[in-house]
C-alpha cells in the first residue's frame, strides 16, 4: 500500500516537472474566485454564489462513473481533454485550454461512492495547504495546488464545482465549499 502511494506521488511529481508546456503541481491559471463567492476566500468561510451552477444538474449521482464521464463533462463546457492511464484505478486527465499551462487532474476510480469522499479527504490532507479537488459518485479528483482565488476561479470556469463536491485543504482539515454540487 505504501509503495503504491509513493509510486502515485512520484508519477504525479514527475509529471509536474515536464516543463512549462506540461502539467504542473501548482495552478498557473488566473484567479477570479472572489467574484464567484459570497464571503471571504478562506476555507470554511465561503459559499458559491447561487448563479454559478445555473442550468447544471446538481442531483446526486450514486451510479458508478468512469473517467470518460468527467472528460465528457469538461468537453461539454468547452475544454479539450487528454487522458492517460497510470493504472487500473488511476487516470490523469489533462484539461487543455485552461490557461497558460494545462491543468492535470488525478482521477481515482473507486469501487463505491462513499469511498470517493474519504479518498479525496485523505489525499488533500497528504498534499497540504492549497490542495483541493472534487468527488462525485465513485470518482475522487485531486487537482493542482493553488491559492483560494485560483482554485475557486478554475473550479467555476471549468464548472468542476457544479460537477462534484468541491473540497479545499485548511490548515489541518478539509472544507467543502457549499453552493455547488453536493452529496449527502
Amino acid at each position: 500500500m505504501r509503495r503504491a502511494w509513493l509510486a502515485g506521488v512520484l508519477v504525479f511529481v514527475g509529471a509536474a516537472c515536464e516543463g512549462t508546456t506540461g502539467p504542473n503541481v501548482y495552478l498557473r491559471t488566473p484567479g477570479g474566485g472572489q467574484d464567484a463567492i459570497d464571503g471571504v476566500l478562506e476555507p470554511g468561510s465561503m459559499r458559491l454564489r447561487p448563479t454559478i451552477c445555473d442550468g447544471e444538474v446538481l442531483t446526486p449521482e450514486f451510479s458508478p462513473l468512469t473517467e470518460d464521464d468527467l472528460a465528457s463533462y469538461l468537453e461539454k463546457h468547452g475544454f479539450r481533454t487528454r487522458k492517460s492511464r497510470a493504472r487500473r484505478d488511476l487516470v490523469y486527465i489533462d484539461v487543455l485550454d485552461a490557461g497558460q499551462d494545462y491543468v492535470r487532474l488525478r482521477v481515482a476510480i473507486l469501487d463505491q461512492a462513499p469511498a470517493a469522499g474519504r479518498e479525496l479527504h485523505e489525499a488533500i490532507l497528504q498534499h497540504g495547504p492549497g490542495s483541493w479537488g472534487v468527488h462525485r459518485s465513485n470518482l475522487a479528483v485531486l487537482a493542482p495546488i493553488g491559492s483560494p482565488d485560483q482554485i475557486i476561479g478554475f473550479a467555476v470556469k471549468s464548472k468542476l464545482a457544479c460537477w462534484g463536491v468541491l473540497t479545499l485543504a485548511g490548515l489541518d482539515d478539509t472544507f467543502v465549499v457549499p453552493g455547488g454540487y453536493m452529496e449527502l
